[in-house]
């Protein structure tokens, strides 16, 4: 994760966990989680955003209410695990 609020990957992308997408203007990212062969970034807007291999659905996130932000997130092999900003924890 740069300063400047952009992710950058490097390293074996033969799943696509290395892809980071492009943002919109005035998003950032703010913090970024890694399984095995996926990758989990927070946007400053709230909303996450994963990629990768999703054989088991890992890259699925749920959509979220408005009033509602993601405020962190963990990878494992293949799960991914998001907690939100009312305290409710999303697998």
């Amino acid at each position: 994760l740069r300063s400047d609020g952009r992710a950058v990957a490097v390293g074996s992308n033969r799943c696509g966990q290395c892809e980071v997408p492009e943002l919109e203007r005035g998003v950032l990212y703010r913090s970024v989680a890694a399984g095995k062969y996926h990758t989990v970034l927070l946007r400053s807007d709230g909303r996450a955003v994963a990629f990768g291999l999703n054989s088991d659905g890992q890259c699925d996130l749920p959509e979220l209410p408005d009033t509602v932000d993601y405020i962190q997130a963990d990878g494992g092999s293949s799960h991914t695990v998001l907690l939100r900003s009312d305290g409710r924890a999303v697998a």
